[in-house]
């Protein structure tokens, strides 16, 4: 207790803002605080099951720790609120330097990000944890030798129907289905078709320049679904498939799906189609056995739940030349309950499953994607920005308390509520005017703000009553930011607008304005706001010399 008043009576001679901010205690509080989220996030993931049971990093945090950091980042906060409030030089007519309040702001915006920012500790304790137990240059072999097995895995009918094949050229194709009622109502009877089992079936690509030549109004990129545009034939380029007849069945050949996407580019899909390719034209039995004997050590390396071996595996999937599906594996234990992936097809009956064959991958996708993402972290700035906003309005709000008081703020919290109302009202009441509904609400949003800022600085010149004048700048540490984000908007969405005035088509166009603000647009907001609060700072000194 004695060295604690020492550093405390050191403090008050020498540095006061950091002994009223009780700022050195607070960083030691908070550094054991960001340990302990370390040390939890570091024995979250203990068993393969702990990766599989969470489809990303942030959920462990979710499921973990969250409640613990609210909790203890509010009784931390609470406790240190307290002592802060025992002492208020600006209150009680002690002099304080220029800078002294602005100052403070910023130490009380650190101790507030570092009391409810554990996560980012919690979730760097699970990263060192899972680069130690596991090295991502096996995994991504690992991953590549699953997905070359796992055109075997014969689990989902929907998987080897001929509109999922992606090789050779010039699949993949969309398949137009008819039957003889319907025939000229969906096949160009004048270009190539197959006639199988009674059916009928075009093979084709949609032309996006033939299909906007016809929809001028209708911007498409390369890829327009067969769902979303209605039959015409003029838009199709028909290709004559008919040596793939047989492959309307379903059947290997037509397989291309990737079982695991984590780290894999498209040099590897690549490579994994042209194995596919190979491994089946070659009809190399004993290729196909090394392929499902490296899928089952997979398997049991990581846990994964099957009671295949490689003869009856084989004996499954061994129907050469064509490898036509006869029976699906299980996604789990059939004596538990069955699970059927495979879809009605309109080309096909459905396959059965086997009575007794099963693989469970129960998400194993997962367990890949997380140890993809401790090794290659995909930085969300966003989150950041989540968690520096919190603790700048949370600071500001002990701020404003602090250089005013309770009555102040709980009026500024009614004006603001009053402007809300108003904005709505303005909203509803403008509606008729022929202007986008998002493009009117920016120009509100930005003239609302422009409002309160206008007011507060009038109020401050024409010396207004000091409750007055201590509202609206309450209100414009907040109108300022809102101002410059909203006028930003309004700009991107004018930009945008004359552009497509003259380009009608290009509905994805950015100016030059918006790729700047995408970058930078947080940073700018964030500095506006600290440029904000120093020059309400400065002012409110002069206004607490001012009589009442």
């Amino acid at each position: 207790m004695n060295f604690i008043n020492k550093i405390n009576k050191y403090l008050l001679e020498n540095y006061p803002l950091i002994w009223n901010t009780r700022l050195v205690w607070m960083l030691g509080v908070t550094f054991l605080v960001h340990i302990l989220f370390f040390i939890i996030g570091y024995s979250a993931a203990n068993e393969l099951n702990d990766l599989k049971d969470h489809y990303n990093l942030s959920s462990f945090y979710e499921d973990n720790a969250v409640y613990y950091n609210v909790l203890i980042s509010i009784f931390i906060l609470l406790i240190w609120i307290v002592f802060y409030l025992r002492n208020n030089a600006f209150k009680n007519i002690y002099q304080v330097s220029k800078g002294f309040l602005f100052k403070q702001f910023l130490l009380i915006l650190i101790i507030f990000f570092l009391s409810i920012s554990q996560y980012f500790s919690f979730k760097q304790g699970l990263v060192t944890k899972i680069k130690s137990d596991f090295d991502w240059e096996q995994i991504d072999a690992d991953i590549k030798t699953f997905n070359k097995s796992g055109l075997f895995l014969v689990q989902n009918q929907a998987d080897y129907q001929i509109t999922e094949k992606k090789y050779p050229e010039p699949f993949p194709l969309e398949v137009a289905y008819a039957d003889k009622n319907n025939f000229e109502d969906n096949i160009d009877s004048t270009r190539a078709y197959i006639k199988f089992e009674g059916s009928y079936y075009q093979f084709y690509k949609i032309n996006p320049k033939f299909y906007q030549d016809k929809n001028e109004d209708f911007y498409v990129d390369e890829r327009v679904f067969l769902e979303d545009v209605e039959v015409d034939f003029s838009i199709r380029d028909v290709k004559d498939v008919s040596a793939f007849k047989e492959f309307i069945k379903p059947s290997l050949f037509n397989y291309s799906k990737e079982l695991f996407h984590s780290g894999q580019d498209s040099l590897a899909y690549e490579d994994q189609l042209k194995n596919h390719q190979k491994i089946l034209e070659n009809k190399d039995e004993s290729e196909i056995k090394i392929a499902l004997k490296n899928f089952l050590e997979l398997a049991d390396k990581y846990e994964i739940s099957h009671n295949l071996d490689v003869d009856r595996w084989f004996e499954l999937i061994n129907y050469q030349p064509n490898y036509f599906l006869k029976e699906l594996i299980n996604t789990s234990p059939p004596n538990a309950y069955r699970t059927s992936s495979s879809t009605k097809s309109r080309y096909y009956d459905d396959i059965p499953f086997s009575e007794t064959l099963y693989v469970e991958l129960k998400n194993t996708n997962y367990l890949f994607s997380n140890i993809h993402e401790a090794y290659f972290i995909n930085s969300k700035i966003e989150v950041l920005f989540v968690y520096l906003y919190c603790a700048f309005i949370l600071a500001l709000l002990l701020f404003i308390f602090k250089t005013t008081n309770l009555k102040n703020i709980i009026l500024a919290i009614v004006a603001s509520l009053v402007l809300i109302i108003l904005i709505v009202w303005l909203m509803s009441a403008t509606k008729n005017l022929s202007i986008n509904s998002e493009y009117r609400a920016y120009i509100l949003m930005t003239f609302m703000s422009f409002l309160v800022l206008l007011i507060s600085f009038v109020s401050y010149q024409l010396y207004w009553k000091k409750i007055v004048i201590s509202i609206s700048w309450s209100l414009a540490l907040f109108a300022s930011p809102i101002f410059f984000l909203f006028s930003c908007l309004t700009i991107i969405r004018y930009l945008h607008q004359q552009h497509l005035d003259l380009y009608p088509k290009e509905y994805d166009y950015q100016s030059d304005f918006e790729i700047w603000f995408s970058k930078f647009g947080f940073w700018a907001i964030l500095l506006i706001s600290f440029l904000t609060v120093y020059l309400y700072s400065v002012y409110i000194r002069k206004l607490k010399a001012r009589p009442a």
